[in-house]
């Protein structure tokens, strides 16, 4: 280069300096070759802005954009190849193929790599593509029906518009794109996850609980589903059936990165260390190793095992990955003076504020609290009232269960429980009910509602107080009872000790074992009743 620079000065000739497509091309080859990636990424952009036509330097960049994680990037220029090639390119249905399975899309994925087979079947990815069909048959179950290649493009579009709205914070937005994709697109699941996840942050727990439900019944053992299901759970408070998911999700051994990414988050946020640093550590051979993001949660793991060299060691590459973010120091300082006390919470890549881990027994109170607003007329000095009149067989406490039963404002529940009581007490004369803008006639008693102020009086005289928790469960039970027609009441001793334990739970720590033997029964009868209520009351999970 020295000679050159003094030849060209004895001519007195100025060489231009060209910097075109091949150039950067050039340039960015050498970055992939020495696994330099994000510089790889910005030579090959640089690349297509000079040459945008060119097949060979769109699909080189989509192959990087795909190694650091960047799928549906990926996909854009992959499309774009295509068609500025026609069908010549068939190993950009091979890369596409693998994309969307990263993505979670299996009919897509599907779909391009059956494409590349018939357009190349002799090409040097045939035996990787016949492997990721047989991946896509062990993650699905099933195959998946096929969407249009035109619309594929679009579809990433929107649905990365969702989530940009998420991430802004419009919800209402995000949600209705959310609910068109979904209409128009009935199998792209991941649209479903993100649905819940809006409904979830809106405290809309009950539908974001439907939309999980929608999903398993129509993909059964989706990863996304499960896993966001046991964060609602545990949020939630309901420790057992997520407890439950958890030991589920702990047998699941899943290929692709993106799942065990969210397995490894998933496990993170619910506090069992070990399992998140399991699949965080399965991921330093895939594109996940250049994000700071999943760095970062590797390095929280780390740190909460007890690793402290290696948590520290993590946090140093995750300011080299990301180096203008304030994360990884924050962490970094507070690991080198051992000032850090890690909870769920510090697995989101951002500073922790003072509220961000609240402790499980206060999610608890809170989810209880919700729960009872959502389900009215079930306050303790109302139910407990009407308990007292159906002891005080008089005029007098028959003039005040009418007077239950005529007002607009109380619930359904509470009316009949109360039309119960009057028609125990005068089974001769029919009662009224105010409901909605309408009066209904009742003529007789419910025996399932009969049953169950026998059983609630019955848990009483156990010692239990009649609070919150119990009236929740005693509810449920009834609901089930009416609903499907078993008659769980028959048995008062078993399914008053299921109700007590359930609220116990509530409150603190109960043992079947225990509370088995208070009530004078055995742990499997006890154990049943508990298993059939906990099922109803998560019917919608």
């Amino acid at each position: 280069m020295h000679k050159q620079k003094r030849a060209s000065a004895a001519s007195g000739r100025v060489l231009p300096f060209i910097q075109d497509g091949d150039y950067f091309f050039e340039k960015g080859i050498k970055a992939y070759n020495r696994r330099d990636l994000y510089t790889a990424k910005k030579m090959f952009e640089r690349a297509v802005t000079f040459q945008p036509e060119e097949p060979s330097f769109l699909c080189q960049l989509a192959s990087t954009l795909a190694e650091i994680g960047e799928y549906e990037e990926s996909n854009k220029y992959l499309l774009n190849a295509l068609e500025q090639s026609g069908s010549d390119l068939s190993e950009c249905h091979f890369f596409l193929a693998n994309n969307f399975a990263h993505l979670g899309m299996y009919s897509d994925a599907e779909e391009h790599a059956r494409l590349y087979i018939a357009i190349d079947p002799d090409g040097e990815f045939v035996d990787d593509t016949q492997e990721l069909l047989d991946l896509i048959s062990l993650e699905t179950g099933s195959k998946s029906s096929n969407l249009p290649l035109s619309t594929e493009e679009e579809l990433i579009k929107l649905h990365d518009e969702a989530r940009q709205s998420i991430e802004r914070g419009d919800l209402p937005l995000a949600q209705q794109q959310l609910k068109e994709i979904i209409t128009n697109h009935p199998k792209f699941w991941a649209a479903y996850n993100n649905l819940a996840l809006t409904h979830f942050y809106k405290s809309e727990f009950d539908e974001a609980m439907d939309v999980l439900q929608d999903v398993l019944d129509k993909n059964p053992g989706n990863l996304n589903a499960l896993c966001n299901l046991a964060i609602f759970l545990f949020h939630l408070g309901m420790d057992e059936p997520g407890g439950k998911l958890v030991e589920r999700l702990k047998t699941v051994h899943p290929m692709h990165p993106e799942h065990r990414y969210k397995l490894g988050n998933t496990f993170g946020l619910l506090e069992e260390h070990l399992y998140a640093n399991k699949w965080l550590q399965s991921l330093r051979k895939s594109s996940f190793v250049y994000d700071p993001v999943t760095t970062h949660m590797l390095a929280v793991s780390y740190y909460a095992l007890g690793q402290k060299d290696l948590s520290v060691k993590t946090w140093k590459k995750v300011i080299d990955l990301d180096p203008e973010s304030h994360v990884a120091p924050f962490y970094l300082e507070k690991a080198q003076s051992d000032e850090l006390t890690i909870t769920g919470g510090d697995y989101q890549y951002r500073i922790p504020t003072n509220n961000q881990n609240k402790p499980k027994k206060d999610r608890q109170v809170k989810a209880m609290e919700h729960i009872q607003q959502v389900r009215k007329g079930l306050e303790k000095n109302k139910i407990t009232h009407l308990i007292l009149l159906r002891g005080n067989k008089n005029e007098e406490a028959y003039e005040t269960l009418r007077d239950f039963c005529l007002r607009k404002e109380e619930s359904l529940f509470v009316k009949e429980i109360a039309a119960t009581i009057m028609l125990e007490h005068q089974p001769e004369k029919a009662v009224e009910l105010q409901h909605d803008d309408a009066r209904v006639e009742v003529n007789a008693p419910s025996e399932v509602i009969s049953m169950a102020l026998d059983v609630l009086l019955f848990v009483k005289e156990m010692g239990s107080a009649l609070d919150e928790h119990v009236l929740f469960y005693w509810a449920e039970a009834i609901k089930f009872a009416e609903t499907t027609g078993e008659r769980i009441f028959d048995n008062q001793k078993a399914i008053a000790a299921a109700i007590d334990h359930l609220a116990r739970k509530q409150k603190g720590r109960s043992t079947q074992k225990s509370v088995a033997e208070q009530y004078g029964i055995t742990v499997s009868v006890l154990s049943l009743r508990i298993k059939k209520l906990i099922g109803w009351v998560n019917r919608n999970v």
